[in-house]
């Protein structure tokens, strides 16, 4: 069952047992007014009560439900809990997608080479192939060595069209037919790709800082 959709459920429950709890209550206030057994007229405060208790503890589980699944981006191993989305930085970010990527080859220059990213048996959740196309790019830019704009010429046809496909997830569109016009020039011209990426380094850590941000849901 989604996140979501349970603390939706935590909500109506919520909400059902402080309607009955009330009604009870009248109840037990109209049958103190009439001769009612004793009996009667405790059992219904009891479990008008019970409802109340029943009401809060459904209450403080919507209210923590957020916290208690951990999100890959926002779970605080310390704290034991997911912290405030508003709270999360670049740093954070990106240094979780370094992990990520750690379970898929040693180096991001692999993932570029090796054939790690067009294998047709790859186990990747699409929500992640996205921050994964900004990040591998990113990293280029921010790296800015000449082994590091060399794999994206080396890089197979698959893996190219891995990082353009996971942008076009994104509508990323522009980007995605750039990269796809470079990787099939002849002769590839490695100066204008590494002009083009560097330039556009603000914007890759924009767009890997916000896709996360606007769909942590999924994480």
């Amino acid at each position: 069952m989604s996140q979501n959709r349970l603390k939706l459920l935590f909500g109506i429950g919520a909400i059902i047992f402080s309607v009955v709890a009330v009604a009870l209550l009248l109840v037990g206030i109209l049958a103190v007014s009439y001769d009612t057994a004793p009996f009667v007229k405790i059992m219904v405060i009891v479990i008008a009560a019970l409802c109340l208790i029943l009401a809060g503890e459904l209450v403080y589980m919507f209210l923590l439900e957020g916290d208690t699944a951990p999100n890959y981006f926002l779970y605080d191993t310390q704290a034991k809990r997911n912290i405030p989305v508003q709270k999360m930085t670049f740093q954070m970010v990106n240094g979780r997608m370094n992990r990520f990527l750690a379970g898929y080859a040693p180096s991001e220059g692999k993932l570029w080479t090796d054939g790690v990213l067009d294998n047709p048996y790859l186990e990747m959740e699409d929500k992640f192939k996205p921050a994964v196309a900004y990040k591998l790019l990113y990293d280029l830019a921010e790296k800015d060595t000449e082994q590091g704009w060399m794999c994206f010429e080396i890089a197979s046809e698959g893996t190219i069209e891995f990082i353009c496909n996971a942008l076009d997830m994104n509508h990323d569109v522009d980007l995605s037919r750039t990269l796809r016009q470079m990787k099939a020039s002849k002769p590839f011209n490695l100066k204008y790709f590494r002009d083009y990426i560097v330039n556009n380094r603000s914007y890759l850590k924009s767009k890997l800082g916000h896709y996360i941000y606007d769909n942590i849901q999924l994480f």
